[in-house]
């Protein structure tokens, strides 16, 4: 980068990638290096690091000041690091941010020095289609328009944890890479520290029991562990199940907590600074997709995947927030039943993507079993070692792709060294819960002599079905009469200079009585009560309401005008003539036409 080269660092997490940005902004401190950051939090984090090394910083965002001072400071260069999110860099959302808009400017051009990507692989995920399906995070697949308008000569450096073939290939063919002019720096992305293992789950993720090896009966001291989950319901739901299992005096004390995007900033900041505190109260974190970048926490022995994730990038990035010192973490990928048995036949033979779905194209309604990633699937049915399989995605053909710092590898057979197989049952507190062949569930695997059999999942009973709603062809006349009688209260109300005639009865009301069913609605109580409104108001209006729906229900249903049953080609038959209208219908026809016409008058 000093030599203006372009650069990727392909290397593990926790093997001091920050430290490649650091350097350079102490080796030229009156210039201003941009980094590209994925996530308010991430950026936060960097942000307090480079401040420590006295690097002026600062966090472009969304949410950052309009303050005028501070922007002239970032026009002028006195900032020698911005981290940005790359919405900033382009037009977002209708309106050009200011540093956008600060790119128009020679002043501030000429300040940048250099330029970094950090988690790159972001722009393959969420900046690029994936299999039908628009980017998630369209900024990040236009990077390399960001890159053409700045001067000539300034170098980019990608970096990543996580660089697959054929994610590396579509950054550098983005970012414009010269072959002749950029230099690929990879060191080994195993972390030897961590042993990994698979477990499948037993029903479905709503049998929270599935996770009670994280809290056992009676109770032992949890390790210290990070749950990921598809959605914010089952980080909620485990963590009340968990918490249940505490003894009575532990119970709301902060050990088992979730973490997810849409809880209040200060709750969110309580919950990460408790976590990430060595003393800290919490020890069982679940959490969602968020936490899987730049969660720096040093002491986390255990993480989880609850649910199979999608790509083996992703997982990837998971598995590295565990054992950041160096100690000995596990990485448990516990997977549906469907991982197991679903069909692969569809998979393209031939595609160049690890991470293709196994059913081919994607759509916004396609399930999970569809999603599944072809290298998810084949690493959790794998019977060879999973470092192995991990080492074969990544490329790593290095010396340590397989070297193992303690005493296990990972929980598959090894024949040639049988001693470094993984029992995952000796590591957690807990017992995990097993299904035999005749669907019986026990806590404890079939070699276990003291296992325990469990009853079937608890399911909710199904509320009895009640009284259905006021059929759809007869709610538009009813609506009729409700807006007739509704446009002559309001012209002969008193106030109706002062209030609409909304206030006495809104459209949203007209559809709620329209749709109650008649045997639900037979007093000017029933009125009110279906409104929610008060008791004055009931005084007032409610009679005449409950007058007109009493007098429209007997109409409807007197024997002259009762709907005939239709044909099977939809025609009605009627002394003997088929296909010709009711009183019912052409009444219902005439009001569907001035419906809408009777609503914008009184609105």
């Amino acid at each position: 980068m000093a030599h203006g080269l372009d650069c990727t660092v392909d290397s593990g997490t926790g093997s001091g990638k920050t430290l490649c940005q650091i350097i350079l902004n102490l080796l030229y401190p009156n210039t201003t290096s941009i980094t590209i950051s994925p996530l308010k939090r991430l950026q936060i984090l960097q942000a307090a690091e480079f401040e420590r090394w006295g690097i002026r910083t600062v966090c472009i965002n969304e949410a950052t000041s309009s303050d005028r001072e501070l922007w002239d400071r970032i026009r002028d260069g006195y900032y020698q690091h911005l981290i940005v999110q790359p919405e900033q860099l382009r037009m977002y959302q209708g309106h050009l941010p200011r540093l956008a808009r600060l790119l128009h400017k020679q002043c501030f051009l000429k300040t940048i020095a250099r330029v970094h990507v950090d988690e790159a692989h972001f722009h393959h995920l969420a900046g690029l289609p994936q299999h039908g399906l628009p980017p998630f995070r369209p900024a990040w697949g236009m990077l390399n328009e960001f890159r053409l308008r700045l001067p000539k000569g300034i170098p980019f450096q990608a970096l990543s944890g996580t660089l697959p073939p054929h994610i590396k290939t579509a950054i550098h063919n983005h970012l414009n890479f010269d072959p002749n002019r950029a230099v690929s720096l990879k060191l080994s992305s195993n972390r030897p520290n961590i042993v990994y293992a698979t477990h499948r789950i037993v029903g479905s993720l709503k049998d929270f029991r599935n996770a009670d090896f994280l809290v056992s009966i009676p109770y032992k001291p949890v390790i210290k562990s990070l749950v990921f989950h598809d959605n914010t319901e089952q980080c909620a739901g485990l963590t009340d199940h968990l918490d249940e299992r505490l003894p009575p005096e532990l119970r709301n004390t902060g050990i088992v907590r979730h973490y997810h995007s849409g809880m209040s900033k200060e709750y969110l900041t309580q919950v990460f600074e408790d976590f990430c505190n060595p003393n800290g109260m919490c020890k069982i974190l679940n959490a969602t997709e968020g936490a899987s970048t730049g969660l720096d926490v040093p002491d986390v022995e255990a993480v989880i995947e609850y649910g199979l994730p999608q790509k083996k990038s992703m997982s990837q990035q998971h598995a590295g927030r565990g054992g950041r010192l160096g100690q000995l973490a596990v990485y448990l990928v516990m997977a549906e039943s469907w991982a197991f048995t679903a069909s692969l036949d569809t998979v393209v033979p031939d595609s160049t993507d690890p991470d293709r779905p196994i059913s081919g194209r994607l759509t916004k309604t396609t399930p999970k079993p569809a999603r599944a990633g072809l290298a998810m699937i084949l690493y959790v049915r794998s019977a060879v070692c999973l470092r192995s399989m991990i080492s074969q995605y990544l490329a790593d053909q290095s010396a340590e792709a397989l070297s193992i710092s303690f005493a296990w590898c990972c929980d598959r057979p090894h024949p040639e060294q049988p001693h470094i197989q993984f029992d995952k049952r000796t590591f957690f507190p807990g017992r995990f819960i097993y299904e035999e062949e005749d669907g019986a569930i026990y806590a404890g695997a079939a070699n276990e002599p003291d296992r325990v059999h469990l009853n079937p999942p608890l399911t909710r009973k199904r509320k009895a079905r009640g009284v259905s709603n006021r059929k759809v062809d007869q709610r538009a006349p009813l609506q009729t009469l409700i807006c007739a009688w509704l446009l002559k209260a309001h012209s002969t109300d008193p106030l109706r200079a002062v209030r609409p005639a909304s206030f006495i009865l809104d459209a949203k009301g007209i559809k709620k009585l329209s749709t109650v069913h008649p045997d639900r609605i037979k007093t000017v109580g029933d009125v009110a009560a279906a409104l929610e409104e008060t008791e004055e108001w009931t005084l007032e209006w409610g009679n005449a309401i409950i007058e007109i729906i009493t007098n429209y229900d007997a109409e409807i249903y007197t024997p002259s005008i009762e709907r005939p049953t239709p044909t099977k080609r939809g025609k009605v038959k009627e002394n003997g003539a088929a296909g010709i209208d009711t009183e019912y219908e052409l009444r219902a026809k005439r009001a569907k036409i001035t419906a809408v016409l009777t609503e914008a008058n009184t609105n």
